[in-house]
């Protein structure tokens, strides 16, 4: 066990713990501080540590949500109350979120330390769960195969914390990251998807090598997608902006034309078209404008409109940005005066 955060809106208290833990006789390698559990999590986000203890009443967020959303994002980290008589039921309730202990307010130095005892060698004998850790890995390809990016993402991030935690280097934590992508790809095999995937470069920061371990498996989702006929998807999609693009369409509203979520869109539309939506919309647009602007009889402020844009000096802007040319020299070139 190396790192502590004590969460208290008390100062008096706060101190009063950190004094006793930095009196114990196992040296922590840091214990930070924080007033509320909404600061906590941005803490625990920043780096976790291996042992929390927490007040229950506090502003902004309580000790029992702390608990609650740090025993489903973090499972590994141990969590102890610290509370007063009046809160008993509420420490109670926390048992359902994983908390390990929960000590009475007042407290005193050898009840700490009596406790911390307890945890140190509770930390120092923990074995790795096999079981807990396919478990992780067998949601992640579940949410592969239904193609729930979010989902992934979500896995993933509960997979490196509980590897984070249950590694005792950050060796070990590379390792089990290499055998995640490893099973990965041999449980999406019995399901009939081979990906293509890289295997993953070395890299001694296991910070980095979680990423190139994300971008791996955000392949897999895009391999698996025009697999299953993403390219009629996004015909789909450009057949319904072609329709609608003098309106003022967004991404929103054709991910909630074609049913999916709009990031997965972006990333699709992008991965079967070679170019963003964004840039498929104005591509279209100055098509359009340019088939106006070849009948005389149309003003340059109405064909802006038409081509969905509110004003003319941002039409203006962006067609010249892609033609060279701003629509009256373009007019001029057509010899329309």
């Amino acid at each position: 066990m190396k790192h502590i955060l004590v969460v208290d809106d008390e100062p008096l208290i706060l101190k009063g713990l950190v004094v006793m833990l930095k009196q114990h006789s196992h040296t922590f390698d840091s214990i930070r501080t924080a007033s509320n559990g909404l600061k906590a999590l941005q803490m625990i986000e920043e780096s976790m540590p291996q042992l929390l203890f927490t007040d229950i009443r506090m502003p902004k967020l309580d000790g029992l949500e702390l608990c609650k959303q740090v025993h489903e994002k973090y499972p590994l980290i141990q969590k102890v109350i610290i509370s007063g008589y009046s809160d008993f039921e509420y420490a109670q309730a926390c048992i359902s979120y994983g908390v390990k202990e929960y000590v009475l307010k007042p407290f005193i130095p050898s009840k700490i330390h009596s406790l911390l005892d307890k945890l140190v060698y509770e930390s120092h004998h923990a074995v790795f769960s096999i079981s807990r850790y396919e478990e992780w890995i067998d949601k992640i390809v579940e949410a592969i195969w239904a193609l729930r990016i979010e989902e992934v993402e979500l896995h993933l991030e509960q997979l490196r914390s509980y590897c984070s935690t249950a590694s005792t280097s950050d060796s070990d934590f590379i390792q089990l990251l290499k055998d995640c992508l490893t099973m990965l790809k041999k449980r999406l095999s019995v399901k009939g998807f081979h990906p293509q995937g890289e295997e993953i470069s070395d890299a001694a920061d296991k910070l980095q090598y979680f990423a190139q371990l994300q971008i791996q498996i955000l392949k897999m989702i895009d391999e698996l997608t025009l697999q299953r006929g993403g390219q009629d998807l996004m015909q789909k999609a450009k057949y319904y902006m072609d329709a609608h693009i003098t309106k003022d369409l967004s991404l929103e509203d054709v991910a909630e034309y074609l049913g999916i979520t709009p990031p997965y869109l972006s990333l699709l539309f992008k991965k079967v078209h070679k170019e963003n939506f964004v840039q498929y919309r104005i591509m279209k647009r100055i098509e359009l404008a340019k088939k106006l602007l070849e009948i005389p009889h149309y003003r340059t402020n109405d064909i802006a409109y038409e081509v969905g844009y509110e004003n003319y000096p941002h039409f203006s802007r962006m067609f010249k940005k892609v033609t060279g040319l701003s629509p009256l020299e373009y007019r001029h070139m057509m010899g329309i005066k």
